[in-house]
């Protein structure tokens, strides 16, 4: 009995593993990778999509909601959505947890892990909120910690569990720290290749990535840092070993990044962001902060009228989808999902449930569920 469990435990190790190689991935990114740009990603061929992190203490005792009219799944605290899926990404979807010990790290994964497909704990992030709270970057300087969290999730947690970290400035002393977290038995490791005080307009080192792999075979190795086209992709993979790739502000840019067959016009892109995010009630503030992201020309006409909007109304008409708004949109936007001032004035159109497969079949179902978690 001991011998099959065994047998079966490798095998689904191996399974997990495998999950990780020979991909693109859409990174995790603060505020931009929320669920429009995730299923977006999706569209465009992301292999697996990360949510942008959220601290464990976040996330646990949240309400989870789900609209029947669209499939999202909220989790809720103080009327705000923390956290918000689609059962249609969640064979992709990888919860990054920001965490600073063990306990409430896995209180934090119990609390979701029936709408993700992966946990990745975040000691990478160089922010002070961060820093200061214990994460991030600041396990590094910690590995026993760092270790304790991943350890806790591995053995509790029926689904792969990850890490991303950055580099220390001494190979060694990073050779040191992932040997201690592959030995946890973690799924696989990112390594985004800059050091924790290293900012984004630094090139980020590619070379360092291969002395990880080396001292790594076994595990997958996901590199993060300076991937903004498709062609990096394998130009990453050959330079370094890397296993897998995954992309932040190159996305952020221009999602459509993942197609192997180029990248579309970034206009075209950010049509499909904004309908993704009215199909999906996304939050407001959100989706402005990441449209504008992708308009690196802040003196054109269209970014003027994208910035002035208020309600999603207005910024349909400034991204050219007046008729899309009218259709359909109008009543999928949810009261929490626009400023207060805004809700008032959103008018009330007939759905057209047909266009979007992340849209359920009827607005009159039952109230959306509510469970505490």
């Amino acid at each position: 009995m001991a011998s099959n469990a065994m047998t079966t435990n490798d095998s689904k190790r191996t399974e997990w593993r495998d999950r990780y190689r020979n991909g693109f991935f859409l990174a995790p990114m603060v505020r931009v990778g929320t669920l429009p740009m995730r299923l977006l990603a999706r569209q465009y061929g992301a292999d697996l999509l990360w949510a942008p992190e959220i601290v464990d203490k976040s996330i646990v005792g949240c309400e989870r909601v789900v609209d029947d009219k669209t499939g999202v799944i909220s989790y809720i605290k103080h009327d705000k959505d923390i956290f918000t899926t689609h059962p249609s990404e969640k064979q992709q979807v990888i919860f990054q947890l920001g965490s600073a010990g063990p306990e409430t790290a896995l209180a934090a994964a119990k609390a979701v892990e029936q709408d993700v497909s992966g946990f990745d704990l975040n000691c990478g992030c160089p922010k002070k909120f961060s820093i200061q709270g214990g994460m991030g970057a600041a396990l590094m300087s910690d590995p026993d910690r760092l270790c304790s969290i991943l350890d806790i999730l591995v053995k509790n947690i029926d689904l792969p569990i990850t890490c991303k970290i950055r580099v220390f400035d001494d190979v060694e002393k990073t050779l040191e720290l992932v040997r201690k977290i592959a030995a946890t038995g973690i799924s696989a490791l990112t390594v985004h290749c800059r050091t924790r005080d290293m900012r984004p307009h630094e090139k980020a080192m590619w070379s360092r990535l291969k002395d990880v792999v080396s001292e790594l075979p076994d595990l997958p190795i996901i590199l993060n840092g300076d991937i903004y086209e498709y062609a990096d992709v394998q130009r990453a993979r050959d330079e370094t070993g890397a296993s897998s790739v995954m992309t932040a502000r190159g996305a952020a840019a221009n999602p459509s990044i993942f197609r192997s067959e180029g990248m579309l016009p970034t206009m075209e892109a950010a049509q499909e962001y904004t309908k993704y995010a009215v199909r999906t009630s996304n939050n407001f503030v959100n989706t402005k902060y990441t449209l504008l992201q992708m308009y690196p020309d802040t003196k054109t006409e269209q970014f003027a009228l994208l910035r002035g909007t208020r309600k999603y109304k207005d910024m349909c008409e400034a991204m050219g989808l007046a008729e899309f708004y009218e259709s359909e949109g109008a009543e999928l936007v949810h009261s929490r999902a626009e400023p207060p001032d805004a809700n008032a004035n959103k008018r009330s159109t007939s759905t057209t449930d047909t266009t979007l497969q992340c849209v359920a079949e009827s607005a009159s179902k039952p109230l959306p569920k509510r469970v505490k978690v």
